[in-house]
């Protein structure tokens, strides 16, 4: 379950749990998107052959241990987040696009710019230096207005950076494009 402000289902959740004790596991988490893809996918592959506690387990592990990037080149709908600096439309209005990484339960702030054509380039480049050697799996989310070229991109980026087990890559969902604006690119990567 994502916690607030890209979840708002945590209490029906609570409910459920409380209601059904040996039959939901709820693990509420600061990840959305394809982070909250990559929780469900490994928790879906551990459960019948561990544990509760250690799929619970395991889930901290990914999220504890996986990066989450998010980069967009929508000044107007990060504004409206709060998440800009001073000035920070205006570089963005120069060709940059916003790069923030999330730690802990929050996006640091101020946002890293990086010109377009480098955005899956950094994003590989700081996976790549944070799993040096590790296998890794990568969710990525892509906006429907994001650079055709981005793709292609994001594939090579990854086989070059990364020992790369499994790699997905999907639309952003139509709320996170409202929220984050459709020229944006959103990954997660953890290492096995």
């Amino acid at each position: 379950m994502t916690r607030p402000p890209f979840g708002a289902h945590l209490a029906l959740a609570e409910a459920l749990r409380e209601r059904y004790p040996g039959r939901i596991l709820l693990h509420a988490t600061s990840l959305f998107g394809p982070g909250l893809q990559a929780l469900h996918e490994r928790a879906e592959e551990l459960l019948g052959r561990a544990d509760p506690e250690d799929v619970l387990a395991e889930l901290r592990r990914v999220e504890r241990e996986g990066r989450l990037y998010l980069a967009s080149a929508d000044p107007e709908a990060l504004g409206r987040q709060g998440w800009l600096p001073p000035g920070g439309k205006l570089v963005m209005r120069l060709g940059f696009h916003a790069l923030f990484a999330l730690e802990g339960e929050r996006l640091r702030l101020p946002p890293l710019p990086v010109p377009e054509g480098q955005v899956p380039a950094a994003f590989a480049e700081f996976w790549g230096r944070a799993f040096a050697g590790r296998p890794v799996r990568a969710y990525l989310n892509l906006g429907k207005a994001a650079p055709p070229s981005w793709r292609r991109a994001l594939e090579e980026g990854l086989k070059a950076n990364l020992t790369l087990q499994k790699a997905r890559l999907s639309p952003l969902p139509q709320d996170l494009q409202e929220r984050l604006g459709a020229k944006s690119l959103l990954g997660f990567a953890y290492p096995l």
